[in-house]
């Protein structure tokens, strides 16, 4: 890729972008994502679902980038032509940086994972930033948000008003006897509050999280460990590692995947803890320990 972005070279730079996607998705459980290659005058160079927006300027909707001065990669909610989740790191030949990857993905794996669970989720955007979010400018309105996420739960948005949804701001929660409603703030990269996302859960969905007690603040305290650590994901992506690539290098060793390339990422991940204290060190051995013994399986 280093080399098609000095050589100018979209079509090589393309193939090689939709074949390490292909690769990604073969061997991990990651689907349903985007993937583009940014030059360095923030034009695209490369994506990998289509070929007509090479050269397109990305810096008058992408403000993130405008300033995008990283050495290392990151993880963050932006605006763009749609509100999507964006991982971004730099590409380098020796210490000048050259380009950008950037993985993409919109909101609705997410809704659907969580939607297994027994959980609803509404993804909205504050209608001010339209002016950016010009492909979202047909989405469903709720008060002054935007719905983000296509496949949201039509029955529980069409219950949603105006008055409901800043109830639920002030109080942080709203229980209407059919659902339970609270919310999370959704912030960009510099803290920006793009909207919230908003969740519902349904009475068989509540006695599902909670070993109920007669009171709704087992819940509303996020003490659940299923749905606790849901929400720790979209803070805290990274987990114990130092960032997400450290922690993506290192779930990739879990996966059934070939021995020579599994080699390659040992010995990858062997360089990256190499420069890790000993108390970072343990603090990742015990959250491992954590989740594996909360699913019932020690190995």
């Amino acid at each position: 890729m280093k080399e098609a972005l000095l050589d100018l070279d979209e079509a090589k730079g393309y193939e090689i972008l939709s074949q390490s996607l292909q690769t990604l998705q073969q061997y991990t459980n990651i689907q349903g994502v985007r993937a583009q290659v940014i030059a360095k005058d923030l034009t695209i160079f490369a994506r990998n679902w289509d070929k007509d927006f090479v050269g397109m300027p990305l810096d008058a909707f992408r403000k993130d980038l405008s300033s995008f001065k990283i050495n290392k990669p990151k993880v963050a909610i932006e605006t763009g032509r749609l509100l999507s989740i964006k991982a971004t790191a730099p590409i380098k030949k020796g210490y000048k940086t050259i380009g950008y990857m950037e993985i993409i993905s919109l909101f609705e794996p997410m809704t659907t994972e969580m939607r297994k669970l027994g959980i609803e989720l509404i993804v909205l955007m504050h209608e001010k930033y339209l002016d950016v979010a010009t492909l979202m400018r047909d989405n469903p309105v709720i008060g002054t948000y935007v719905i983000s996420n296509r496949n949201y739960n039509k029955l529980i948005a069409n219950n949603l008003t105006h008055e409901k949804l800043e109830k639920i701001v002030l109080q942080g929660y709203v229980y209407d006897g059919e659902n339970l409603y609270f919310y999370h703030p959704m912030f960009n990269s510099v803290g920006e509050n793009l909207g919230i996302f908003l969740i519902a859960i349904n009475k068989e969905g509540i006695k599902k999280f909670q070993k109920y007690k007669d009171s709704l603040s087992f819940f509303l305290a996020f003490e659940n460990d299923e749905f606790s650590d849901i929400i720790d994901i979209w803070e805290h992506p990274e987990g114990r590692f130092r960032s997400v690539y450290d922690r993506s290098v290192a779930l990739f060793l879990g996966k059934n995947v070939d021995a020579n390339l599994k080699k390659d990422f040992e010995l990858e991940l062997r360089d990256i803890l190499k420069n890790y204290s000993k108390e970072e060190l343990i603090n990742i051995i015990v959250e491992k320990y954590r989740r594996t013994k909360k699913r019932g399986v020690i190995k």
